[in-house]
């Protein structure tokens, strides 16, 4: 069996992109090799962000984000908490790896207990770091987080489909 090469004229959009990638015809030097290895990521609290998006709705869903100066956000709390039932759910929380046990999550769901004194708070199914970290919280806060998913009628409405605008945050305290 033959392969069939044919060729490609050196001149394609793919050929140029590779060149450009690697520094070769351009001006610009070839980006620095990127390592995939996160055991070499660093957390640097000095180069990271926060940012807020507010529920669309009174007690619509609601994030806090931390980003890692390249824009990834590296950890993500996603709420809803209403003020006239004195509920609160914890609809998904995430720290990447190299992040997790730097105290994240904990200052994530510390910054949407703020202003919900005596709400009953509850979660959706937890995965096992989830297991681990809640009773951790529980103990720390005094707020209990079964993972018996419960919202009220009001945080079942639909919200409108609209682009929420990110509130910059200075980090919350740890």
């Amino acid at each position: 069996m033959g392969s069939s090469n044919t060729a490609r004229p050196r001149d394609s959009l793919w050929d140029r992109l590779v060149d450009a990638f690697h520094g070769r015809g351009t001006a610009a030097p070839a980006p620095p090799a990127v390592s995939f290895n996160s055991l070499e990521w660093k957390v640097d609290p000095a180069t990271e962000t926060w940012c807020h998006l507010p529920p669309t709705i009174p007690a619509g869903m609601q994030e806090i984000q931390a980003c890692a100066p390249d824009g990834y956000d590296f950890a993500r709390l996603v709420w809803q908490s209403c003020a006239v039932c004195r509920l609160g759910l914890i609809v998904k929380i995430r720290v990447t790896g190299p992040w997790q046990r730097h105290g994240y999550g904990s200052r994530m769901v510390r910054f949407a207990l703020r202003g919900c004194d005596g709400y009953r708070w509850t979660t959706t199914p937890q995965s096992e770091d989830a297991r681990a970290f809640f009773p951790v919280l529980t103990e720390a806060t005094g707020v209990a987080f079964p993972r018996d998913t419960e919202l009220c009628e009001h945080m079942r409405l639909r919200e409108p489909h609209k682009v929420r605008p990110r509130q910059r945050l200075d980090p919350p305290p740890g």
